[in-house]
């Protein structure tokens, strides 16, 4: 048995003590010295891996300021594996064990809805702030109006109205770039896009193939695609007996849109042209990805660093290019969100006050993000509430920002050869929609087969 002198007792006490002290400024310790974001998510995901590299980047450059109110930002990711359970059980882990101001999730409706719940029971014995990284399901903020105290806290970065990108800019160029009359439609099988397939929602929106029709386009073919199934082949062999003139594949990064591209270019469709939105297909890195068998595929290319869209965006995108980080939309939100979080702190003048914090958004002041001004919409109309504010919900083809958003249309039509061919709204004078080739020119002009 150790005998201990009193000296060597007050010691071990000290050490005790400062060892307390330590504790009480963990991370998410509302009287730590820090500020602590998180992000559920799946960390091998092509498409949330870059969210969260990105949003590092943003943390660091705010850290280099000296941070927030003079708190260094520290983040921690707790991987969701794109599972259900999986991802609550990471929010659960991440609430309770850092006690975050504000926490991210990756933009999956089935996911970010189950998420929710766990959150909403948590938040009174642990407040925080919770923003779903990516559009998803227009149900993912429909409740934030009918049931305000439970989801006060549940905000989205991304509005849900895609609407106006898919409706309106891709079936526009399909018809006057392409000249595309006859249209098949694939959709990813997942929630958000159910909208797109069946109509109604806010506003009673028409179904895509409807409002194809409406166009004056013919629909030949409409079907959902199982994400990351790698069967493309059978869907593009049958969508080559029913002539049709283009194909819109409405994906995001859960779509494996490198392995269509390549099962496309040996298909009976192969001289088909096809306008996918979302996925991998829209970064630089696509082109290797698919050993260059994209040539002649539409896509809404976020890594192009050439229009100044913000003083802030090239070096941004350029700093991006050089730590690999791909970019898509939902990425870049990801640093945006991070910016207006220290700008609305700033503003309460604290960093742990939650429900200042969630007042402070619904006021909808914007902030200048890299794409340009960027806000949550404070008006209590379902799901536009707590989304990020985006369209009108009286219009959903009235952008808010109209001379700073930017949503492109490009092609590839070489591994670093990207003509914008259309975008929307603004930027036109950079557009060139005369510039688009058929899949069959540009392979004869590369000499592919």
């Amino acid at each position: 048995m150790h005998r201990y002198s009193l000296p060597a007792i007050s010691l071990i006490m000290a050490a005790v003590m400062l060892a307390i002290a330590g504790c009480s400024a963990a991370p998410g310790n509302p009287g730590s010295d820090q500020v602590i974001i998180g992000y559920v998510g799946n960390s091998s995901s092509p498409g949330t891996r870059p969210c969260m590299d990105f949003m590092q980047i943003a943390i660091d450059d705010i850290n280099a300021e000296g941070g927030i109110m003079g708190k260094r930002v520290n983040f921690v990711v707790e991987d969701g594996r794109g599972e259900t359970a999986a991802s609550v059980a990471a929010a659960q882990r991440l609430i309770m064990r850092y006690k975050p101001a504000v926490y991210y999730i990756e933009g999956r409706s089935e996911i970010a809805l189950a998420v929710r719940e766990k959150s909403a029971d948590l938040f009174p014995s642990y407040p925080h702030l919770a923003i779903v990284n990516g559009a998803a399901d227009w149900e993912v903020t429909a409740d934030v109006v009918t049931k305000y105290d439970r989801y006060k806290f549940w905000f989205r970065d991304f509005e849900w109205a895609q609407y106006p990108w898919y409706y309106n800019l891709g079936l526009r160029l399909l018809k006057e770039s392409v000249k595309a009359k006859k249209v098949a439609f694939l959709y990813e099988d997942l929630a958000w896009t159910r909208l797109y397939q069946e109509g109604g929602g806010p506003g009673n929106m028409p179904s895509m193939w409807r409002y194809a029709e409406s166009q004056g386009l013919e629909v030949v073919y409409d079907k959902p695609v199982k994400s990351r199934s790698g069967m493309w082949l059978p869907v593009f062999e049958s969508i080559a007996k029913t002539g049709a003139e283009a194909i819109f594949v409405l994906s995001s990064w859960y779509t494996d849109t490198e392995v269509m591209a390549k099962q496309w270019a040996d298909s009976s469709a192969r001289n088909i042209p096809i306008l996918a939105m979302g996925g991998t297909i829209c970064n630089k890195t696509f082109w290797d990805m698919t050993s260059g068998k994209c040539l002649g595929l539409l896509t809404s290319y976020q890594d192009d660093d050439t229009i100044p869209v913000t003083p802030r965006y090239i070096p941004l995108i350029q700093k991006a290019h050089e730590k690999n980080i791909p970019l898509q939309f939902h990425v870049i939100s990801a640093y945006n969100d991070t910016v207006g979080l220290k700008v609305a702190m700033e503003l309460i003048g604290s960093t742990t006050d939650s429900n200042a914090l969630i007042k402070e958004y619904e006021r909808g002041e914007p902030w200048e993000g890299l794409t340009g001004p960027a806000s949550f919409n404070p008006e209590r109309v379902e799901p536009w509430f707590h989304s990020g504010r985006i369209t009108s919900q009286k219009n959903l083809l009235d952008v808010v920002y109209p001379d700073r958003f930017h949503i492109p249309i490009n092609q590839w039509q070489g591994p670093d050869k990207l003509p914008l061919l259309l975008t929307w709204p603004g930027f036109m004078k950079y557009a060139n929609p005369d510039a688009y080739k058929s899949p069959a020119q540009l392979r004869a002009e590369a000499g592919v087969k």
